[in-house]
């Protein structure tokens, strides 16, 4: 297709929306699908883009009749993000101009933000920036997301933090040029300059001390770990909020925990032991990855071992095990966050058969529809939100309703390196997958590996701030009384 039959058919969405057409849009969306086969990458990407634009109209009507604030059925704008991922991860999206890219980064993070992937959108943001450093959507949205984030933290300290990096971003509204792709919108103006109004007022009242050196921390006695540290805080996959505003040494350690929470009397306090075994999986999952990363293809425990040349290309050794083993362990600890969640919201479910797709809810084949908990339902609660909608993010056979392109794949990786077999090879060679053996490339798996951790990382914090949130609801139910509240302390 021609760019002038693209620009039309965006200028139909464009109309099609102003006009609250639904059916219009409906049959839109099939036009876009029917082109798709027979296009260029870059104009799959775009395409890709129309049609997330089609979801977020359809969305916008229906909401003018339901206010879906805290709806856990967001299948629309599930679908929009899908779509804007999908377009991002065809290669011809970095064919396209700065300022469209910045667009449609920006369209992810704000629907990820207000799914409760406020950790997840702070990454696109960034993306955004790092292309536009002045690109006023995603400079005010990112702040107003971190001022949010940092609202649902239990160490007030860390929250000042937060709101002292939103306010730095507000306060470039009206004292520096910022680029509006398509013109200044004044609602969003207002919106960032009440933010900006609201984070000096809070920073005036908790005396915040500006001048603070967020790197006079050490990074550890040796070189050794200082470096580990450095790569951990360049990943941010430290198990601290801090490390998703900043890289300081501040941020260099795993300091999140359990909030403050209550148990019944004679009531085993559990729930730290549960936290610790999840935290410790992380971080040893973390570092595997990070051995891969900076360690000599031989080691000594592959000597004198006898392996047969396959004539597949496939490499072994102890490297690539850590790089498969990083997947595995890190893949593992949502199934162990749902346990979490059972046992927590007194969900109910049987042991055996709890993951992180059904905890959330019983699925009605007959509608095809989730029937979800009403415990969760019921909770105004955005991070445990983000919680769920992180769920889908990960593939499972009667849960396919997902918001990452690659979910499925990722659920295959997993399956064939903890089931089956998994051959890594430093460069794809002229072999077929069989449903025994699949083969995939050390650079392939490495950045699958990133991913899995990064996402587990997320997972835990939203868990550790679900459970606050969650505790302050209780403790407004139970009203005056006596209580123990149980806090973490260090081992």
């Amino acid at each position: 297709m021609h760019g002038e039959k693209i620009e039309k058919l965006g200028l139909e969405i464009d109309l099609a929306a102003d006009n609250s057409d639904q059916v219009r849009l409906e049959q839109l969306l099939l036009d876009c699908d029917t082109l798709m086969n027979n296009e260029t990458r870059k104009n799959r990407s775009v395409l890709f883009f129309y049609k997330a634009n089609c979801y977020s109209a359809l969305r916008m009507i229906e909401r003018k009749t339901l206010d879906d604030t805290w709806s856990w059925h967001q299948e629309r704008q599930i679908a929009e993000v899908l779509n804007l991922r999908s377009a991002v991860v065809e290669t011809g999206f970095e064919q396209l101009s700065d300022g469209m890219r910045c667009k449609m980064l920006t369209n992810i993070a704000n629907g990820l933000s207000s799914l409760g992937r406020t950790i997840e959108s702070i990454s696109y943001y960034d993306k955004v920036l790092s292309l536009i450093d002045n690109f006023a959507m995603a400079v005010g949205n990112k702040a107003i997301n971190q001022f949010h984030y940092g609202q649902h933290l239990y160490d007030y300290g860390h929250s000042g933090v937060f709101f002292f990096h939103a306010n730095k971003e507000l306060s470039r509204f009206g004292t520096e040029p910022l680029l509006w792709d398509s013109g200044v919108q004044k609602d969003a103006l207002d919106a960032f300059i009440s933010y900006r109004d609201v984070t000096d007022e809070i920073l005036n009242n908790i005396e915040f001390d500006s001048s603070f050196d967020f790197n006079d921390f050490s990074l550890g006695e040796s070189k050794k770990e200082q470096d580990y540290r450095k790569w951990c805080l360049k990943q941010r996959l430290f198990i601290n909020p801090l490390n998703d505003v900043l890289d300081a040494t501040i941020a260099a350690n795993d300091i999140l925990h359990l909030p403050s929470h209550v148990y019944a009397v004679g009531e085993e306090p559990r729930f730290p032991k549960y936290f610790n075994l999840l935290k410790q999986e992380f971080i040893v999952s973390r570092y595997m990855l990070y051995e891969f990363t900076t360690s000599n293809l031989d080691h000594y425990s592959d000597n004198d071992v006898l392996l047969e040349n396959g004539l597949d290309g496939v490499q072994f050794g102890y490297r690539n095990e850590l790089l498969k083993n990083s997947l595995r362990v890190s893949y593992s600890i949502f199934d162990k966050i749902a346990l979490f969640l059972n046992d927590y919201m007194n969900i109910g479910l049987k042991v055996d058969g709890v993951n992180f797709r059904n905890i959330w809810g019983m699925y009605n084949k007959k509608e095809k529809k989730l029937e979800i908990h009403p415990c969760f339902l019921e909770s105004e609660n955005w991070m445990l939100r983000g919680l769920y909608f992180l769920s889908k993010d990960l593939y499972a056979p009667n849960f396919q309703d997902v918001s990452e392109p690659e979910a499925k794949e990722l659920h295959y990786i997993r399956k064939m390196a903890e089931h089956r077999y998994l051959g890594i090879q430093e460069y794809p060679a002229q072999v077929d997958d069989t449903e025994y053996l699949k083969y995939i490339t050390v650079d392939d798996l490495e950045g699958k590996s990133l991913k899995m951790l990064r996402l587990a990382r997320e997972a835990l914090i939203y868990l550790s701030l679900a459970m606050h949130v969650e505790e302050r609801k209780r403790e407004e139910a139970r009203g005056d009384g006596l209580i123990v509240p149980i806090q973490s302390t260090r081992l």
